[in-house]
């Protein structure tokens, strides 16, 4: 957690839910799980937000197209360095499916209209093997994490990451308290320059009737500057707070979505 922003309050909905009791079939809180969240697409594996992030927000929801399901359950429930949210052992366990989010025959109302993007996007979503999963995770008896929550939520898709913010928050009209943006398609793999200010992703977000996002989580590897200013416009301003990963810089949204700003000579998201 950090102390640029607030802690939040377990929620009843999330202290409510014990062990096991939240089998197949219970209808998902997601309107809960929206509220207040943040959403990391382009994630892999990188656990760099709730590291840091939990607490303040209690909600996350990643997604990433390149990730397989057995891939992520190892990682998820592994018993390496690297597995798992140290600290914290999950509580309940949950595989998530398209009827539990969205309604029947729903599809994106925004679709790419750039010739290159129409071919590219088809080409990758094919290699996606889709996947949703839900954890819930209760801070260990033993942690002397004094500010670490005692509990969060973390849901995991596999899907394109335009086509779940669609159907999650513009459908729904709820915005994510946080967007991360942390070096999308480092190894090669994204379709689009997701952090340029006239991507199809960026176009998706402000679309949304509920608005953009309050704060966006810009970040990623190598450093030399280039991280100092977030990528989209409507951000760029003070940062709030330097992560001491990948980094990741926060900063918070100071103008509207539809205002004109004229472009820096250079420098992130050209």
């Amino acid at each position: 957690m950090i102390p640029e922003l607030p802690r939040i309050n377990t929620p009843g909905w999330l202290a409510a839910i014990g062990h096991g009791d939240w089998s197949p079939g219970t209808p998902l809180p997601l309107k809960e799980l929206l509220t207040e969240s943040l959403y990391y697409p382009a994630c892999g594996l990188n656990g760099t937000p709730v590291k840091f992030l939990a607490g303040n927000v209690l909600s996350f929801i990643y997604a990433d197209y390149g990730v397989t399901k057995e891939d992520y359950l190892s990682n998820l429930n592994g018993h390496g360095p690297d597995s798992g949210f140290r600290g914290y052992h999950s509580i309940m366990q949950r595989e998530i499916f398209r009827e539990d989010i969205m309604p029947s025959g729903w599809k994106p109302l925004i679709t790419p209209s750039r010739p290159r993007d129409i071919q590219r996007l088809p080409a990758q979503e094919r290699l996606c093997r889709p996947f949703g999963h839900w954890s819930v995770w209760q801070k260990n008896a033993d942690s002397k994490e004094v500010d670490s929550p005692n509990r969060f939520s973390f849901l995991y898709f596999a899907g394109e990451m335009s086509a779940i913010y669609q159907g999650l928050f513009c459908r729904l009209a709820i915005a994510p308290k946080i967007l991360a943006i942390i070096q999308p398609g480092a190894m090669g793999g994204e379709w689009e320059g997701v952090t340029s200010d006239d991507s199809f992703f960026k176009e998706v977000v402000a679309s949304n009737a509920a608005g953009m996002p309050e704060y966006l989580l810009y970040g990623g590897f190598g450093g030399g500057g280039y991280f100092d200013q977030p990528c989209w416009r409507e951000y760029r301003g003070e940062r709030l707070v330097q992560l001491p990963e990948r980094y990741a810089g926060l900063w918070r949204i100071n103008v509207p979505a539809d205002t004109v700003i004229a472009d820096p000579p250079y420098g992130p998201g050209r």
